[in-house]
């Protein structure tokens, strides 16, 4: 009996905490049609005020909603809120959540948890505009709105379905936005042209509309480079394409060349993985979509590059597996595995056109504690050379087992025969085009 008579006391004591603990009483007043509402807060016991307001927290059902809020304190058992929603739109549900505040007895904490929902004038605050030819236009209001009524009185020059927008939550769900709804044509509006869109109220409650929107246009290209046409191209050029309007993909393909295509609004780039042979024409076809999801109608474009004659000249290909790689005008001669500069301010090869300088057998590097036989000037101190060797000139092992990745200062390594074979066949002023 003892045993269950402390059991109920127990429970008894328990109880009484949470009712303590959770017994407050809040009223909630808004305070003018913007959706400010002051939220009083009477605690019935004093709470002690440090730290209070980090542990306010206002939360909307809408996803990415914030707030802006103030308290005061009216005496040590009553506080006072105000708060309003961030922007527009506004007047969703809303929690107020109060973490456990500590109280003047001890033990007892308080907490708050409650839900409002503020009323604001229901109006069209932004139409989309330009739209893609399938839809939808966006119309967004200031407040969520009945898609009943909306249905009710919404009239364009087109046939539609409307529906509304959704946000994706946690965890595979999503929130139904009443405050913005999809217009979506039945049937693909034309590229270009403007449509009216209208709400005349009715006895929604609503603010009535008259709105133009325009589709957006078929992306256009106005301008290439190199030219359509063009001669005389330098044999590792990167393509531009530029667009009357921002472009969401892009394609470039070009005649017997791979490369990689780079899209940034409203130009793209084709950076070609090697040189373009000399004296021979290219065909370039571009394709894309634009952000409003308008195919591009397909643009050719070709151009010649500068004919080499029979000289020799230089390809430095800083790709995964770097290689230098020479030619004598159109043919290649011969290819070496080479290593250039590490990642790095400091390090990196400088990448561009260059022409070959002076030579010499062999260098030293107090800088970097190593040298190297038969050195080809690039430009300043950026040379072609042999592997690195030690001060007493023995091959640095760890070193050479890095060739084919950056591994160097900034210099273009390679193996001891192709670096003497360089030395002794390129000649000065041979072009020199270094490309990652």
């Amino acid at each position: 009996m003892k045993a269950r008579y402390y059991l109920l006391v127990v429970m008894l004591v328990i109880t009484v905490w949470i009712m303590i603990s959770r017994l407050n009483g809040v009223v909630i007043e808004q305070l003018n049609d913007t959706g400010l509402v002051r939220i009083t807060v009477n605690f019935y016991v004093p709470v002690i005020q440090r730290d209070v307001e980090d542990k306010i927290n206002l939360e909307s059902e809408r996803p990415g909603m914030e707030f802006l809020k103030t308290i005061r304190w009216i005496d040590d058992k009553t506080l006072e809120i105000y708060a309003l929603e961030k922007g527009l739109p506004r007047g969703f549900k809303t929690m107020l959540y109060i973490e456990p505040l500590k109280t003047a007895i001890p033990g007892i904490y308080k907490s708050v948890k409650v839900y409002y929902r503020v009323n604001i004038r229901p109006f069209l605050t932004e139409i989309s505009s330009p739209v893609p030819s399938k839809g939808p236009v966006i119309l967004s209001f200031s407040t969520p709105v009945s898609g009943e009524e909306l249905s009710k009185y919404l009239r364009a020059d087109f046939d539609f379905t409307l529906r509304p927008c959704y946000i994706p939550l946690a965890i595979e769900k999503l929130f139904r936005d009443n405050s913005r709804w999809q217009v979506i044509p039945r049937e693909p509006l034309e590229p270009g042209r403007r449509y009216g869109i209208r709400f005349d109220g009715g006895r929604s409650g609503i603010t009535g509309f008259n709105k133009w929107f325009e589709v957006a246009g078929i992306p256009k290209v106005v301008s290439t480079a190199p030219r359509d046409g063009e001669n005389d191209v330098m044999p590792y050029t990167v393509l531009t394409v530029n667009f009357d309007q921002e472009m969401q993909e892009v394609s470039i393909k070009v005649s017997n060349m791979t490369g990689d295509v780079r899209v940034n609004g409203k130009t793209a780039e084709f950076k070609p993985h090697s040189v373009f042979m000399p004296g021979r024409s290219y065909e370039v076809t571009v394709q894309g979509k634009s952000v409003y999801g308008e195919k591009l109608k397909p643009y050719n474009f070709k151009f010649v590059t500068k004919d080499m004659g029979d000289r020799l000249w230089v390809e430095v290909n800083l790709r995964s597996l770097q290689k230098v790689m020479v030619y004598r005008g159109d043919k290649i001669v011969k290819t070496m595995l080479a290593s250039g500069g590490r990642p790095g301010p400091e390090t990196e090869t400088p990448l561009g056109y260059f022409t070959i300088k002076d030579r010499g057998v062999r260098f030293w590097s107090e800088r970097f504690g190593q040298g190297a036989f038969y050195w080809v000037r690039i430009k300043d101190n950026y040379l072609f050379h042999s592997m690195p060797r030690d001060r007493d000139w023995n091959l640095i092992r760890e070193e050479y087992e890095k060739l084919g990745i950056p591994a160097s200062h900034g210099c273009i390594r390679l193996k001891d025969e192709d670096a003497k074979w360089f030395y002794e066949n390129i000649p000065e002023g041979a072009l020199v085009i270094i490309h990652d």
